[in-house]
C-alpha cells in the first residue's frame, strides 16, 4: 500500500470532492481518482461512492478514514513531544573526544553543565583516532586536527591551537632547556607513532624561517595521553597541541620552552556531526565545550554559529589554508 495513496484518500475524505482534493494538493482530478483507485485495489474493497454529482464514503471508507485519522493524531502527538525535547535537552549524549582534551574538560562537564542540563546524560568515548560516527552510533564527535579529511561529514570550527614544545621542570633541570629547536637533536623526545614509525620529523618557524629537526622518539604511542603523563614524570620533551596540556601548564607540571618559536602548522578543534541537523541536545553540549575552549587564553577563537558548519562534501578541506598533516592523522 502507497502511503501517499491514503494522503490523497483523506483529502478526498475530507472534502468529498475529488476536484477539491486534487486543487489541495496540487494534483489533476484524474491523478486523484487513479490513486484511489489503486488504494481501493490493495485493500480488496471500495472506500468512495462516485456519482456524476457527488461523492461519499462507503462504510468501509468511513472506517477507513476514522483509524488512519487516529494514526495523524498520534504522529502529531509525537511531532509536539519532539519539539518539546528540541527545547528542553534530555536524554543521552554518545560523543568521541581525544583522551587529553576530554580529560580536561571532564570535570567541568561534571559539573557546571550537568547543574544547567540535568536530564542530559553522557555516553562518552576517549579515542585519539578517527572514529566512525555512523557506525558507532554517535552524536558528535570532538577533534584536534590540521586538516579534516572525512568528506561525508558536517563540520563546525570551535577554535585553533598552536603546537609548543614542553617539559617537566624536572627533566630541564637535569638536561638543561634547548636555546634553539637544533638542540633538539641531543634530547630525549616523545611523539605520536607506532610499532613501524617511532621517529618523525618536527617542523618550526624560528626567526621567521623554517627550521625542522629528525626525532627518534625515547617513548612513542597512539595517544597524546600517556605521553603527556610521561612528560609530566620527567621522560623528556614534547611537541603537542597548547590545548591539550592547558591543565599541565597551569599547574606548573609542564613548562613551554622555546616559546619565541612558532607552529607552521596550527590545529583547529572541530565539532563532527553525522547529520546537519543536530538535535538540541547535541546543540547545547558543543556550544558549552566552545565557551570552555574560549576560556583557555591559549586558544584562537573561532567566531561563528551553527549556521556555520560546513558540509565537507562541498568543502572537502575545511581547513584549506593550512598545510597538508604529514601523518594524516586526527587527534
Amino acid at each position: 500500500m502507497n502511503f501517499s495513496d491514503v494522503y490523497v484518500f483523506k483529502k478526498v475524505a475530507q472534502t468529498l470532492s475529488f476536484t477539491k482534493a486534487a486543487r489541495q494538493i496540487g494534483s489533476s482530478r484524474s491523478a486523484v481518482s487513479k490513486r484511489i483507485c489503486r488504494l481501493e485495489q490493495d485493500l480488496g474493497v471500495m472506500l468512495v461512492n462516485r456519482s456524476t454529482r457527488s461523492v461519499s464514503l462507503t462504510e468501509a471508507g468511513r472506517t477507513f478514514h476514522l483509524h488512519t485519522s487516529e494514526i495523524d493524531t498520534k504522529i502529531e502527538r509525537a511531532a509536539e513531544f519532539i519539539r518539546g525535547s528540541d527545547l528542553e535537552p534530555s536524554g543521552t549524549v554518545a560523543f568521541t573526544i581525544p583522551s587529553s582534551l576530554g580529560n580536561a574538560l571532564l570535570p567541568t562537564l561534571i559539573t557546571h553543565f550537568q547543574t544547567t542540563w540535568p536530564k542530559l546524560k553522557f555516553n562518552i568515548n576517549f579515542d585519539d583516532g578517527l572514529v566512525d560516527l555512523i557506525a558507532g552510533s554517535f552524536d558528535v564527535a570532538i577533534r584536534i586536527a590540521q586538516k579534516l579529511t572525512d568528506s561525508s561529514l558536517i563540520s563546525r570550527r570551535l577554535g585553533s591551537t598552536r603546537r609548543v614544545l614542553a617539559a617537566s621542570p624536572g627533566y630541564l633541570d637535569r638536561h638543561g632547556v634547548p636555546d634553539n629547536v637544533l638542540e633538539l637533536a641531543k634530547h630525549r623526545c616523545l611523539g605520536l607513532g607506532n610499532a613501524l614509525n617511532t621517529s618523525s620529523t618536527w617542523h618550526f618557524q624560528e626567526d621567521g624561517k623554517p627550521a625542522e629537526i629528525a626525532c627518534e622518539y625515547i617513548i612513542s604511542a597512539n595517544s597524546y595521553a600517556p605521553l603527556i603523563s610521561a612528560a609530566c614524570l620527567g621522560s623528556g620533551i614534547l611537541y603537542v597541541p597548547e590545548i591539550c596540556i592547558h591543565a599541565e601548564l597551569i599547574r606548573q607540571d609542564l613548562r613551554v620552552i622555546l616559546p619565541d618559536t612558532s607552529d607552521p602548522n596550527p590545529y583547529g578543534i572541530y565539532a563532527v556531526y553525522p547529520h546537519r541537523n543536530a538535535a538540541a541536545k547535541v546543540k547545547v553540549l558543543v556550544n558549552f565545550i566552545e565557551r570552555e575552549l574560549a576560556a583557555v587564553g591559549s586558544l584562537d577563537s573561532w567566531p561563528g554559529t551553527d549556521e556555520d558548519s560546513v558540509d565537507l562534501s562541498q568543502r572537502r578541506n575545511v581547513a584549506a589554508a593550512m598545510p597538508a598533516v604529514r601523518s594524516g592523522k586526527n587527534f
